[in-house]
């Protein structure tokens, strides 16, 4: 059995730790909160101009040859695997990873090439164990996300997929449902299409008259605003992954905390009862000296 000694000492670690965690759920619940402040409010944004970008496709008809636009069939893609940079967030990046392994296998099964480009510390970790061609790895792309970064990381990958031979762009990252459930998603990225919307069932279609008048041209407007989209895809994504990292550190951080506390019960149990074994043994050895005597 430990001594006193040690379980005082252990108590103490406990309590210490408890108190680190503690500090971490209260910054996360912080910075959580606007993060879900702002994926609430890019959402009706992000469906709208979804919606407009799929309408102004369907009025351009074949008539606007945007590499942006150009489906072929799959023989090299890009998958961009969006992660966080720091731990204690339970096992948010390891399910990501664990459906992106059965992503790529999939597509390697179809004779397809697969080269991943990780965002992420940890994404970046996980890729340098795997034997796939890795592209330009980042980090910090989830600390402070701004459409600033999602622009700059669009125009990268619209210069990859029509300058490098990719034939799909697609973007892996952690979808936020709530603090406790966050969902893995696979979505295309390049070519823009309508398998590219990422639209929820719940949200609203959005109504437009039958002809629409675009200044100065269809073709002109058109290939910016899909530029536009690939950016705010990213951009999106780069806010689902943020508010996903702060609920699930949250949750995962109070989770510790109670633990502490039952293990702060169980230890305080095991003191209580070696205390009463050292009394009663010096009790017992009182005892026999006095009968000694």
């Amino acid at each position: 059995m430990p001594s006193l000694k040690d379980i005082r000492r252990r108590i103490g670690s406990v309590k210490n730790t408890q108190k680190i965690t503690r500090a971490m759920k209260l910054v996360a619940a912080a910075k959580f909160a606007r993060a879900n402040a702002a994926v609430v409010a890019a959402r009706p944004y992000g469906a709208a101009f979804q919606a407009m970008v799929e309408r102004l496709v369907a009025a351009a008809g074949g008539s606007v040859p945007s590499p942006l636009l150009n489906e072929r069939e799959e023989h090299k893609i890009l998958l961009v695997l969006l992660s966080t940079d720091r731990g204690f967030c339970g096992g948010l990046n390891s399910n990501l990873f664990k459906q992106a392994v059965q992503f790529i296998n999939a597509k390697r099964r179809d004779g397809v090439q697969v080269d991943l480009m990780p965002w992420g510390r940890r994404a970046r970790q996980f890729s340098a164990k795997l034997s796939y061609e890795v592209q330009d790895p980042r980090e910090k792309v989830l600390d402070k996300p701004s459409y600033g970064l999602a622009k700059e990381l669009a125009a990268d990958l619209v210069h990859r997929f029509e300058h490098e031979g990719y034939d799909r762009v697609y973007l892996g990252f952690v979808e936020f449902k709530s603090a406790m459930s966050q969902v893995p998603k696979f979505a295309q990225v390049l070519p823009v299409g309508k398998s590219h919307s990422g639209r929820s069932h719940k949200e609203p279609e959005i109504a437009f008259g039958p002809d629409i008048l675009v200044e100065p041209s269809i073709q002109e407007v058109l290939e910016q605003v899909l530029k536009r989209e690939v950016a705010g895809l990213i951009f999106r994504a780069m806010l689902e992954g943020a508010a996903s990292e702060h609920g699930a550190r949250m949750t995962a951080m109070d989770s510790a905390t109670n633990n502490a506390n039952e293990v702060l019960r169980r230890m305080k149990i095991q003191y209580n009862r070696a205390r009463q074994a050292a009394i009663t043994k010096e009790l017992i050895e009182i005892t026999s000296g006095a009968q000694a005597l």
